[in-house]
Formats: C-alpha cells, structure tokens, sequence
C-alpha cells in the first residue's frame, strides 16, 4: 500500500474511532436515563442503532473482536426493542458493562 492509501486508512479509522467514541457516549447517556425510568421506544430504538453502526463500522476495518462482541449485544438490543425483554436495573448495569467493553476493544 503507498503512503497516500495508508494515510487515507489512518485518517478514516481515526473517524472512525472518533465516531465510535461519540455513540459510546449516547448509549451511556441513554442507559443512565433509563436507570431513572427515563426513556422510550425512540432510546432504546436508538441503542440498537448505536450497536449496528459500531458493529458494521468496526467490520469494515477488520475489528473482529468489536463486531463479535457487538453483534451479541445488538441481539439483546433487539430483543429489547421488541418487547422480549425488559429493561430492567440489571440490564442497564450489564449493558453500561458492554458499552465498556466496546469501548476498551475498539481503544485496543
């Protein structure tokens, strides 16, 4: 790959990180709301969509470990949404978890 493809990748993955970073911070402020049973149908529609797109962001790079271990919270997400589960204080505490965990795979 020449310096200009390799600089052209560097400076996309770095949006992408930063993109990352900023959906990170939406869901957790979307699950500290729902600890105070603040939130709806459009929160928890836009928890999935912070999943799938650091999911399928973090495919185009290669990330892996990040669309795997997203893929599986993306599921409970859906889950969520349509009424399978319930979003109680010990989801939001695994879920605020796994928000972590993402966080620190997509650092690594």
């Amino acid at each position: 790959m020449d310096n200009n493809a390799s600089d052209v990748l560097a400076q996309a993955l770095g949006t992408f990180m930063e993109e990352a970073g900023d959906l990170l911070a939406q869901m957790e402020e979307i699950l500290l709301r729902a600890e105070d049973g603040q939130y709806g149908d459009d929160d928890l529609n836009a928890l999935f969509r912070c999943a799938h797109t650091i999911k399928g962001s973090g495919g185009l790079f290669g990330l892996d470990e990040v669309v795997r271990f997203t893929h599986v919270v993306e599921n409970v997400l859906d889950r969520l949404r349509k009424g399978e589960l319930r979003l109680g204080s010990e989801l939001i505490s695994l879920l605020l978890a796994c928000q972590d965990h993402i966080s620190g795979l997509i650092a690594a």
